[in-house]
């Protein structure tokens, strides 16, 4: 993912400790609309790990399709970013440290290893399931690196391993509360964009130039279907993600990335039938699904790949940011809405034509004014591509922000909402730095008369140049 956002790290305090844990239902009824199941938790899963407490508990069965897709990524966590997490790299007082790699190479292995252990507990906790839950929200997007999901190759170094069991412990409460997953392979051996949030920043991706590598990310795939398709899980984690933002833009990574898609889901493809499943007919619903993404390419460039009836069970991932692309960062701000639109329509066909799409990151953002959003020392590209533009009041605590600026971002908010339901649905980035409620606080406070504490969503008319103020009356907490 190319990271992005806006709000101020302060604004998780309004979100983080608001919401105390929902008891689990004593029936088998899902708070998110989602058909369950009731499942005894079981004894431990294949890695030793007990999901749960021991009491039975309402595991989410998404029907992919027939469902829309509304979530909120935990970003951060498990990959760690110089602008999600800047006190982590402040501390450090290292200028040469500018991402996960040199997080680790530049420091002590014990006391690196203490403070992301320490990160792993706090930056994500149960509370934060339960409130995403009660807003009524019915996925979380997990970003993992390959270094964390244990395989036969141990080679890791320099970075730090021991999250795994802490991933196991989110499915765990997301099964406790209604919440499906999707399990996002961020990071790659050698890095399939050079991003940070790849955990390796690079001037050119290395991931393509070694077939190791793409072996070894296929065995991390493996072994996240081996591991949540077990019925220790029942069905909690709905989708595996592939692979995050393949650099596409470079030819080479695009043949890999092409390649990789099929070998995944060759592995894919030996699940299912290893469990009975036929190879014509996706019988189960239900059954979990990978997602592979458009690498940049746009999803016209995928007419036809992997798509029923020869291939079953793909998803398709798409991102809208719309500010690290020339024409975003010097276009009028309020054409944003329009283009969101536009956006929709656009996957919507696809779709409905090829495969079931859904945005899987977006923000409200219009620039890329955040610290270091664009790697540790990097300057914004909105506010030096045009002479005399500045990034204050378009960052921070969202208290600082105009009336004008406020109504423009609900605006773009609400469009997105409304355009990517055309679709299969939308993940908002990200948690707990801008978390989804967190941004609601902006649209409570330019339309206080909603009732917040339902999701009734009614699609409105997706046209903000005729109809800036269209009312939506989704709500939210």
């Amino acid at each position: 993912m190319r990271s992005w956002l806006i709000l101020s790290v302060a604004i998780t305090l309004i979100w983080r400790g608001a919401v105390a844990p929902t008891p689990l239902p004593s029936t088998p009824t899902c708070v998110n609309g989602a058909t369950c199941v009731a499942i005894a938790t079981p004894s431990t899963s294949s890695t030793g790990f007990t999901p749960g407490s021991g009491a039975t508990v309402i595991r989410p069965r998404f029907s992919y399709g027939s469902e829309k897709i509304r979530g909120v990524n935990l970003g951060g966590w498990f990959v760690i970013e110089p602008w999600i997490n800047p006190s982590l790299f402040n501390q450090t007082n290292n200028p040469a440290i500018i991402d996960e790699y040199t997080y680790g190479l530049y420091q002590s292995g014990s006391q690196t290893e203490s403070i992301l252990q320490n990160h792993w507990d706090t930056w994500i906790t149960e509370d934060d399931f339960a409130a995403i839950s009660q807003a009524g929200l019915n996925h979380v997007r997990i970003p993992i690196p390959y270094w964390a999901v244990p395989t036969a190759n141990t080679s890791t170094s320099p970075f730090i391993t021991g999250s795994w069991s802490r991933l196991l412990r989110a499915v765990s409460w997301a099964s406790s509360y209604s919440i499906s997953v999707i399990i996002d392979i961020h990071g790659a051996p050698g890095s399939q964009n050079g991003y940070d949030n790849s955990g390796q920043r690079l001037s050119y991706p290395q991931w393509q130039k070694a077939q190791e590598n793409i072996d070894r990310t296929v065995q991390v795939f493996q072994a996240l279907i081996n591991e949540f398709t077990t019925s220790n899980w029942g069905g909690t984690v709905g989708v595996i993600e592939a692979l995050n933002e393949p650099a596409g833009f470079h030819q080479d990574v695009l043949d890999a990335t092409n390649g990789y898609w099929q070998q995944t889901y060759g592995v894919l493809q030996d699940y299912r039938l290893a469990r009975g499943s036929q190879t014509g007919v996706n019988v189960d619903p239900t059954e979990i699904k990978m997602a592979i993404m458009d690498a940049f390419q746009g999803v016209e460039a995928y007419q036809g790949f992997l798509t029923p009836p020869g291939s079953q069970g793909v998803l398709m991932d798409i991102h809208n940011y719309q500010i690290f692309n020339g024409w975003q960062y010097v276009t009028n701000i309020t054409q944003h809405p329009i283009s969101a639109c536009a956006f929709g329509q656009s996957i919507s066909t696809f779709s409905t034509s090829n495969l079931w799409t859904y945005v899987g990151e977006w923000s409200s953002v219009m620039n890329d004014c955040a610290l270091w959003l664009n790697g540790r020392w990097l300057p914004s590209l909105w506010e030096t591509a045009v002479p005399g533009r500045s990034c204050v009041g378009m960052t921070g605590a969202w208290q600082t922000f105009s009336p004008d600026y406020i109504s423009l971002m609900t605006q773009y908010f609400e469009a997105q909402i409304t355009a990517y339901e055309e679709a299969e649905g939308w993940v908002f980035w990200c948690a707990p730095i801008s978390l989804y409620l967190v941004y609601l606080t902006l649209i409570r406070s330019v339309k206080p008369d909603r009732n917040w504490k339902v999701w009734t969503y009614t699609k409105p008319k997706c046209d903000y140049e005729a109809s800036p103020k269209t009312d939506l009356g989704f709500l939210l907490l």
